[in-house]
Formats: C-alpha cells, sequence, structure tokens
C-alpha cells in the first residue's frame, strides 16, 4: 500500500481541505503517514496570504523534495492557496515540486498521486464531501463558505479564493450530525466572513438558521463563531448568543484598525464609533461575552497618531483576546497600489507595543477569574509537567487561545470542573473538583462593561 504525507500550513479553513483530500485518499486505498520520512508522496497544502506564510510554504515544500533523494517519497505535490495564487510562477521556478495543484483540482488528488506513482486504476472514488479529521476527536471545523466578498485593500484572498460561495444548509447539518456521531462535543464555525453565510446561496444571510439547526443536534456540548465581521450584525443572532447555553458567548470579530482614515484607507466599511457601538451593544445584551480581535500595524499611511488612536482604543476596549500583524505588501490588492511608507521596524515596534498592552490587559482579566469553578472541556496532557493536563473554558478556541493548566484527575476529550486558583498571562490553573461549574463567564473589569 502506498503512503502518503499531508503537510497543512495556513489558517483552519485550509485544514478542512487537508480533511476532505485526507479523505478521499484512504477511500482510494492510500496509506496515511504522519511523518515525511516513510511516504511514497508528500503533499503540502500552502498558504499564501502575506509574505511570512508565503517563505513558509515555499520553505517547506523544498524540505519535502529533499525526501526524494533521503527517503522512499517519489514525488511532491504543493496546492493550496499559494499554488492557488501563483501557479504558473511556482511551476516555472519551483522545479523541486512535481506537480502544482490548484484549490479546484484537490478533488482530484488521488489521479495526481497515481500519476506520480505510475498507478493505473479503474475508478477513482471521489467523494468531496467527506472528511477524515486532523484535529482531536472531541472537536472539529465544520467550514460554512469559502472565499469572501469584502474588498479590504489588503487582502488577496479573494482573488484566489473567489467571491463567497455558501455551503448548503442542510449539507452542512448532516455534516455536523456525523461529527457529533464520531465524538465530536465542539464545533467552531468557520469561513472568511461568517456573517455573510447564504446570502449568495439563498438571498439573504441564514447564519442564524444554521445556528438554530447546529444547536439541536443533541449530543454537541459548543458551537464556537469565528470570523464574524464587525458590520452585518442582526439582532436575532445576538439574542442568540445572549440566551443559546449551546452557543458559546464568544465572537471572534476582527477589527484591523481603530483610525477612522486607516479604516477607510483598508475599505473595511466601518468607523471606529461603529465599532465601538457594536461592542457596546454586544457587551449590553450578551452576558459575559468574550470577545476575541486581530488588528494591522503599519498600513500605508498610518502615522504616530493614527496608531495611538489604535492604542487607545485597545486600552478603553479591553478585549480579552487580540492578536496583531504587521503589514505585508500584496500585489493584487488595492494596498498594493499604496505606497508601503512605514519602515518594518516601525511596523514591528508598533506590533511589539500593543502586544505589551495586550499582555498587561490579558493578565488583569484572567486574575479575575481566580476563585471561580468553571466547566473545561480537556484537550491534552499538559506541556508543562506542574500540570496533568490542559483545556479550555468556553473562552477559549482551539489552536488560537490559552487554556486552562489543569491539575487532578480527568479523560482527555471530556468535560470537567475546574476551580482557578491562579492566572498567567494567557493562560488560567486550576484545579479539578466536585462543585459544580458556572454556566457564564465573568464579564471584564474595565472598560465597556
Amino acid at each position: 500500500m502506498s503512503t502518503v504525507n499531508l503537510i497543512t500550513l495556513g489558517c483552519p479553513k485550509n485544514t478542512v481541505d487537508s480533511e476532505r483530500m485526507h479523505r478521499l485518499l484512504e477511500l482510494n486505498g492510500y496509506a496515511l503517514s504522519d511523518t515525511p520520512e516513510e511516504a511514497d508522496v508528500i503533499i503540502v497544502n500552502t498558504c499564501g496570504f502575506i509574505e511570512p506564510a508565503k517563505e513558509e510554504s515555499i520553505a517547506t515544500a523544498l524540505e519535502a523534495a529533499e525526501y526524494k533523494t533521503t527517503g522512499p517519497c517519489k514525488g511532491v505535490i504543493v496546492t493550496g492557496c499559494l499554488a492557488e495564487r501563483y501557479r504558473s510562477e511556482l511551476e516555472a521556478e519551483l522545479t523541486e515540486a512535481d506537480l502544482i495543484v490548484g484549490i479546484a483540482d484537490e478533488r482530484d488528488i488521488v489521479s495526481h498521486c497515481d500519476r506520480l506513482l505510475g498507478k493505473t486504476r479503474l475508478e477513482v472514488l471521489r467523494d468531496t464531501n467527506a472528511r477524515h479529521l486532523l484535529t482531536p476527536q472531541h472537536w472539529a471545523y465544520l467550514r460554512i463558505s469559502d472565499g469572501c466578498d469584502r474588498t479590504c485593500a489588503f487582502c488577496a484572498i479573494p482573488t484566489f479564493r473567489g467571491a463567497n460561495q455558501s455551503e448548503d444548509l442542510d449539507r452542512l447539518v448532516a455534516e455536523a450530525y456525523r461529527m457529533v456521531g464520531g465524538g465530536v462535543k465542539e464545533i467552531a464555525l468557520i469561513a472568511q466572513d461568517t456573517m455573510r453565510y447564504g446570502a449568495d446561496r439563498y438571498g439573504k444571510p441564514r447564519l442564524v438558521d444554521l445556528i438554530r439547526e447546529l444547536v439541536a443536534i443533541q449530543d454537541l456540548h459548543w458551537l464556537r463563531l469565528h470570523y464574524a465581521y464587525p458590520t452585518g450584525w442582526r439582532d436575532d443572532l445576538i439574542d442568540l448568543l445572549a440566551t443559546e447555553e449551546k452557543l458559546c458567548s464568544y465572537v471572534d470579530m476582527p477589527i484591523q484598525h481603530a483610525s477612522n482614515p486607516i479604516l477607510k484607507t483598508m475599505n473595511r466599511g466601518t468607523t471606529q464609533s461603529g465599532i465601538r457601538t457594536l461592542i457596546q451593544k454586544l457587551r449590553d445584551r450578551i452576558p459575559h461575552l468574550t470577545i476575541r480581535s486581530s488588528v494591522i500595524t503599519g498600513f500605508p499611511g498610518e502615522q504616530e497618531p493614527h496608531f495611538q488612536e489604535l492604542v487607545d482604543f485597545i486600552d478603553e476596549i479591553q478585549f480579552n483576546r487580540l492578536v496583531g500583524f504587521t503589514y505585508s505588501h500584496e500585489e493584487g490588492t488595492a494596498a498594493g497600489n499604496l505606497k508601503d511608507d512605514v519602515p518594518e521596524e516601525v511596523k514591528r515596534e508598533r506590533l511589539n507595543q500593543l502586544m505589551a498592552l495586550q499582555g498587561h490587559i490579558s493578565a488583569e482579566l484572567n486574575a479575575t477569574h481566580i476563585g471561580k469553578t468553571f466547566r473545561v472541556l480537556i484537550d491534552d496532557t499538559s506541556p508543562d509537567p506542574a500540570y496533568d493536563y490542559i483545556g479550555r473554558t468556553r473562552m477559549d478556541a482551539p489552536e488560537i487561545d490559552g487554556g486552562v493548566l489543569v491539575s487532578g484527575p480527568a479523560t482527555i476529550g471530556e468535560f470537567c470542573e475546574v476551580n482557578i486558583t491562579d492566572a498567567l498571562e494567557y493562560d488560567l490553573i486550576g484545579q479539578v473538583v466536585s462543585t459544580p461549574a458556572l454556566i457564564d463567564i465573568a464579564p471584564p473589569s474595565k472598560g465597556l462593561p
């Protein structure tokens, strides 16, 4: 039996693509290997979003190609966003790869592998909706749409992922039932813009309809909302977040900046006051809400006063979670036509300043949880030998947020009650207890209520 190693880079949406390729390969008789040293074919599912991601993708492809001389590898396939965005350039320059495969061609991954290995077969199974989950058994991603209709000036995704394409609602619900039947307790909804789900397919957004169908699944415990653009919010969605216990009071809402001139040049379609008003409304109506956001430093034209507005806004709002990036000048974007006029060292200094501020905010907010008991989903054994396990509360999304370092008896993939005894900058520390956990999460101690 031939063996394939599939390396996934980039965001969770890429993970879903890899999961589908994995399942297709399994259905067609390929064995999957966790290590490239043993593989007959190595597939690199790349990211092409910003310059550091592109560099990592190229480096990973080159490393994979080395196994053709040191191991059984007979071919390297490069696919994913980088391959879709720069296919002709990679075919000309990345000669170490044997095939460059665009995103749409991933459904034929079995035929591509067969070709490299000289295999022939009468029929190739192409069930592109089936997935081999690459996440732990107790949680999974559900990608509800692909592509994006937004025209943010810094983003190239619509140029290679295309316009927003929502998945069929009934198919998504059926997929969720299959995952929960296989032991999944938490589902994270992902898309480039979840707020637009259904608008292209049904003529109107249907995110709320989808959520209502999903929370009706009996053995699903947590449902989490990612990539919620700060425009397009409806009262029925806010009401669901406020009242539906299975829907985590957690919103991943990238703002990218807080200075009106920069937001306008970014073509974000909102303003600082608009973002503030929305956050105020969400926090007023959703008890104990956790908000995660992202920001960019060094966008073209960002002067010190613009950056200071962003700093002041972050200090005022007190986001529970925040990630930052330095601006990457990307061809094919509206911002790519602007002068990249902020020096790289200034971009980095500004990002470091923001992350230092967020570290202080996070530490203060985490300290408010000491003495409380929360329901925690155990993810794995602890990487710190001083503790037994690491898990997450409803405040924490898998892979991207902090967690809870847990002492005491627990089971990976199951829930337990944990009393918080200490707090770090991004993680909590706790002891397993038998007393009932809080359903909700304490609100921030400062900033907006």
